[in-house]
């Protein structure tokens, strides 16, 4: 896929804060991408900027190979879709899909003939005439992205547009978004904070925190490799903890010695303190005595599909997250194993400022 978005070393300011800090980012030609990460950590100015509504202090933004840094919003080849909506309650649906055409004095054939082909795809046809106030929440979501489609832009900016939907409506919107992008073979830049929505819906997912990307790559990548302890807290349920690096591929954890795939040659020799990250659900229960080592289940919680428990581990250093599909009882002691490969080892980071910059690795 060729790029069409390039952002070069942006950096914003608020005032005396900085919210963007040296951001590099590439979006190709009908990519979903999302940013991801916690209130506060710059995910929305960015969109703001590639959208035109704010500047960079520093840095340039590149579309399709131009500069559009001092490029003005209504002249970009972008929409946007707003967590909020942003239709126009005095109007009905035909109305707030027609109102961008009419604007730019499209004839009313064709509005007509674009409103019918823009309900059509997000399954709402003959909802021409319904008022806005009509609408559940989620036909107003597909209103809202109607009027964006309209405009035939190469990419559609979504800031955090389910935020306000159930979780089972929220789960259906997936879905459609990822249909629409297929279909309409626009690039999709979405925000959000949901972790599940990045993973079930993107091809890129980017990791944001404090202003600086911790991490970009496929969910997969993401969720199986992540970069540093921020990332993996961040991405699903994660046991992190501290480690030693003993021996070439070992690593010693609450006093048990682990194989593991990482070493010298990725960086951590013997003798190196480091940050451990192993996922509940890759910790496997065996019978007591049998595994890597051994503990008491101290509380379990039943989440749906899978049992989620507190383990405290024998020698009373450390409390193992676990998820599992089978019955155990609070007070059952149980042996636990975790293959090498399900055993991510990073750098600990030595400041504050570092755990917030993405880490070389």
């Amino acid at each position: 896929m060729s790029e069409l978005i390039r952002l070069e070393s942006i950096v914003k300011r608020f005032d005396d804060t900085v919210v963007l800090n040296g951001i590099d980012l590439s979006v190709a030609e009908n990519e979903f991408v999302t940013l991801l990460g916690p209130s506060g950590c710059g995910k929305t100015t960015t969109l703001r900027i590639i959208g035109g509504f704010e500047k960079p202090d520093e840095g340039r933004v590149f579309f399709d190979g131009k500069d559009i840094t001092d490029m003005p919003a209504n002249q970009r080849h972008i929409n946007t879709v707003f967590q909020n909506y942003a239709l126009f309650p005095h109007m009905n649906v035909g109305e707030n899909i027609a109102f961008s055409m009419r604007v730019r004095n499209k004839p009313e054939q064709y509005i007509k003939d674009k409103i019918k082909y823009a309900l059509k795809l997000v399954n709402l046809d003959g909802f021409e005439n319904r008022r806005i106030d009509q609408l559940s929440g989620g036909q107003q979501q597909r209103i809202a992205m109607a009027r964006a489609i309209v405009n035939e832009p190469r990419v559609l900016l979504l800031d955090e547009p389910l935020g306000a939907l159930d979780l089972k409506l929220r789960q259906e919107m997936q879905y459609e978004l990822v249909r629409l992008k297929k279909e309409l073979g626009i690039t999709f830049l979405y925000i959000t904070h949901d972790q599940e929505e990045a993973l079930t819906m993107s091809d890129k997912v980017v990791v944001m925190n404090e202003g600086y990307i911790q991490q970009e790559g496929t969910p997969e990548q993401i969720y199986d490799e992540p970069v540093n302890a921020f990332v993996a807290d961040f991405i699903g349920d994660s046991n992190i903890l501290d480690g030693q690096m003993i021996a070439e591929r070992v690593v010693r954890i609450d006093g048990v010695d682990y194989p593991c795939i990482d070493g010298t040659e990725q960086g951590f020799p013997p003798g190196r303190p480091v940050d451990v990250v192993i996922r509940p659900e890759d910790i496997d229960i065996m019978p007591y005595g049998q595994g890597q080592f051994n503990g008491t289940i101290i509380s379990k919680l039943f989440i749906g599909v899978h049992y989620e428990m507190l383990v405290q581990s024998e020698n009373g250093e450390i409390e193992w997250l676990l998820q599992n599909y089978d019955q155990h009882d609070v007070g059952e002691k149980i042996g636990m194993k975790v293959d090498p490969e399900n055993i991510q080892i990073m750098h600990k980071p030595k400041s504050e400022a570092e755990s917030a910059r993405e880490l070389d690795l």
